[in-house]
């Protein structure tokens, strides 16, 4: 019996099968660490647990693996392919074969996931509403990140190549948080990467006392990282430049509406812009239309642009009629301190001269965006037109809405039922679509609302999502973001078109005449969002919901705007047409759930169904591991262990792909593989068990002492023979076991003889 063969097989092989674990641990610890550090830029907690089990399963998946034989080199190819299956089922949209593999259509459907977050990562702030396409980047990214920390710290054998996979991503929240990265989250990262270099280094020499050296390098590594959290820019504690601390940044790197909030709350106003008009008063500066709900965030739909040339004129107008007075007005512009993509004029705007820079116009709804460029330091002079229609044409509006603007009528399935529930109060009686918008108007302003920047945030309700203004709408507190957002939503759940506008008030005049009433300052006070309603025959119409904010305007008036009569329901004029709110499905894609147990169920579905198709995948690995194990515990004394081993040797060839007829003699058979593990500890371990077999084959049965050791010898010869085999015929023996078929059948049979 080759006693030597015991040091050099099995503490090995169950080493390694404990500093799996133990790595997979320190790496779990790991993600933790970045996910502590990623705090605060989605709100919520459902990307939290999106990121920590989606890694976590792979990683305990990647373990579990190489536990069961998968050699660890092979392993993070099947977390990839593991990472494409749970991507799939949450992300894939109907598309992946079996719900499981993605095919061409899921990897295009990805891509517009993709570019959605890139828009929604352009638009919004931090922290930013949990939309499906944040969720998918978490969990995406969960799923690469994973496999990065287990090849380098398990596959290639380099954890302290990891720090620069984390660092890489601890620069995000350095980057984008106003407060940048939170110090005690790189202390965690820290001790995490220090971690799992101890659990490396005890992996590889048990006993040694040398981890003295990861702690070292750990050390290191941590001062330095301090170091530079103290001293970087990005990872300063002050973050990446605040816009609150200097000039207006609207429509940049943030969600405007989230932008016009912190704006508001300025301790001291910043002065944006001044003007001059040829208008009798001062005028609404819009800067752009928010016209894409997804239920959690108004957004600027991104359509295709015209190129903006010197004087050229812009327009028409969509859906103004010739019946509407209008006026031509000019204004001049010079931006102070404020930097947007959007221009800020008198809408709508029908040309401008002026600008530096390269510019385009919306034809939707006429707003224009910069390309490359921003309104900082611009001076320019607008021509715009001041519309005038009257509350009888508003009343008789009606008739078929152009298409494109029927998706300002899309709600989310998730719309929180108070919304529509308040319209439908609001407006009883009212039997045009204009009385139910002056009816909605009105509802802000006589029923008790108050107009507050601070109440909404201290009760944890700001911003502009649905569930944001169902809040707003039981507390009856807020700011113009809260009083728009919620106007326009009723509006579409009556079927009217609306959108939300965003720009400034006029402002304060700086003195003048009756005729010219001077400049016009503008601040960050100023700032202001109102809802635009579309009447067919008349276009986009503004109104002015928000308490103690704004001008009422003259065609809402009591004096000019006198109730719709209620005796003539089947008149044209005072019925609003019946319209079919659309369900657009890249929107409805779009939109969010209305709570976090819903928002976080397809993540779990898709790891659960991925979790149910590996464990049937593995059944036979499985099965035939289990086969192993309790022949090995038979070994213990029993009579019958020289045939137990033979049968356990047998079946491992057959899996490997190699011959193992039955007819065969145990001398012959040994030979073979004697031949095969030649020069290996295997070798006279094999030796052993043939002696052992030709005794009991032969002999008196071999009972005691003479069993003692056989478990050893055979795990030995198990090894190398497994070692000789090469990779895929040791995956192809670990997933297709052929030895659990009758010897007889076509799949069963041998694919190779060995050497």
């Amino acid at each position: 019996m080759a006693s030597e063969s015991v040091p050099l097989a099995v503490p090995r092989t169950m080493r390694g099968r404990v500093g799996y674990w133990r790595l997979t641990g320190a790496m779990v610890l790991q993600m933790l660490a970045v996910s502590v550090a990623l705090v605060g830029l989605i709100q919520g907690a459902v990307w939290w647990f999106a990121l920590i089990l989606t890694s976590a399963f792979l990683l305990v998946a990647g373990a579990g693996l190489r536990t069961l034989g998968v050699h660890r080199g092979i392993v993070p190819l099947l977390e990839l392919v593991l990472g494409a299956m749970i991507m799939t089922a949450v992300f894939g949209g109907g598309t992946g074969l079996l719900g499981l593999l993605p095919t061409p259509a899921t990897f295009a459907h990805w891509w517009q996931l993709l570019q959605q977050a890139m828009l929604s990562i352009y638009q919004q702030g931090t922290p930013a509403e949990s939309l499906p396409e944040f969720l998918f980047l978490v969990v995406g990214g969960a799923c690469l990140i994973a496999v990065v920390l287990d090849t380098l710290a398990v596959a290639v054998r380099a954890p302290a190549f990891t720090a620069v996979g984390v660092g890489a991503v601890l620069v995000v929240p350095g980057a984008l948080l106003g407060d940048g990265l939170d110090p005690s989250a790189l202390a965690l990262s820290a001790i995490a990467y220090l971690w799992l270099l101890r659990a490396d280094v005890r992996t590889r020499r048990p006993g040694s006392p040398r981890p003295g050296a990861a702690l070292a390098v750990g050390a290191s590594a941590t001062t330095v990282a301090l170091l530079l959290a103290g001293t970087a820019p990005g990872f300063d504690r002050g973050g990446a430049a605040s816009f609150t601390a200097g000039g207006i940044n609207i429509g940049g790197t943030v969600t405007p509406l989230i932008d016009l909030g912190k704006d508001l709350r300025r301790p001291t106003a910043v002065r944006a812009l001044t003007y001059t008009t040829t208008a009798p008063t001062g005028q609404y500066l819009k800067l752009a239309s928010l016209d894409q709900f997804t239920g959690s965030v108004w957004m600027h739909r991104e359509r295709d642009t015209k190129r903006l040339a010197e004087g050229t004129p812009i327009g028409p107008v969509a859906g103004l009629s010739a019946e509407v007075p209008t006026t031509k007005i000019s204004t001049t512009v010079t931006i102070d301190n404020m930097q947007s993509r959007w221009l800020p004029v008198p809408a709508p705007v029908q040309s401008v001269k002026g600008l530096s820079g390269t510019w385009s116009w919306d034809p939707d709804d006429l707003t224009i965006g910069g390309i490359n460029t921003t309104t900082q330091g611009q001076d320019y002079t607008a021509t715009s037109l001041l519309l005038q229609p009257t509350a009888d044409q508003l009343k008789a509006a009606g008739g078929v809405v152009p298409e494109d603007v029927q998706r300002d009528l899309f709600l989310p399935p998730s719309l929180p039922a108070i919304i529509q529930k308040t319209a439908l109060a609001a407006t009883e009686g009212a039997t045009s679509e204009y009385a139910q918008a002056v009816a909605l108007q009105d509802y802000f302003r006589d029923n008790g609302f108050v107009y507050s920047t601070q109440t909404p945030l201290k009760q944890g309700y700001d911003g502009d999502g649905a569930r944001v203004i169902a809040a707003f709408l039981e507390a009856k507190s807020g700011y113009c973001v809260h009083f728009a957002s919620a106007m326009a939503l009723m509006a579409r759940s009556l079927g009217i078109p609306s959108r939300v506008a965003e720009g400034y008030l006029p402002g304060a005049s700086g003195g003048g005449t009756a005729n010219n009433p001077g400049e016009y300052t503008v601040t960050s006070d100023d700032l202001h969002a109102w809802p635009e309603l579309y009447f067919a025959g008349v276009g986009w119409v503004p109104f002015e919901p928000t308490v103690g904010r704004g001008t009422i305007p003259s065609y809402t008036r009591p004096d000019t705007a006198a109730a719709a009569p209620t005796s003539a329901p089947n008149s044209s004029a005072t019925t609003a047409p019946k319209r079919v709110v659309p369900t657009d499905p890249a929107q409805i894609a779009g939109a969010t759930a209305a709570t976090t147990p819903s928002a976080l169920q397809p993540l779990l579905s898709g790891i659960a169904i991925a979790v149910l198709v590996i464990a049937v995948l593995l059944i036979p690995a499985i099965v035939r591991r289990v086969r192993r194990r309790h022949r090995l515990r038979r070994l213990s004394g029993a009579p019958e262990g020289a045939v137990v081993v033979w049968d356990e040797l047998r079946d491992t060839v057959r899996d490997l792909g190699w011959d193992a007829p039955a007819t065969e003699t145990p001398r012959a058979f040994a030979a073979r593989l004697a031949d095969e593990i030649a020069g290996t500890p295997g070798e006279q371990a094999l030796l052993s068990l043939l002696a052992v077999r030709e005794r009991d084959a032969y002999g008196p049965p071999v009972r005691g002492a003479a069993v003692v050791g056989l478990a050893e010898d055979l795990v030995c010869v198990l090894d190398a023979l497994e070692s000789r085999a090469g990779r895929a015929r040791r995956l192809r023996a670990l997933l297709l076991p052929v030895s659990l078929l009758p010897a007889g059948w076509p799949i069963a049979a041998s694919t190779g003889t060995a050497a």
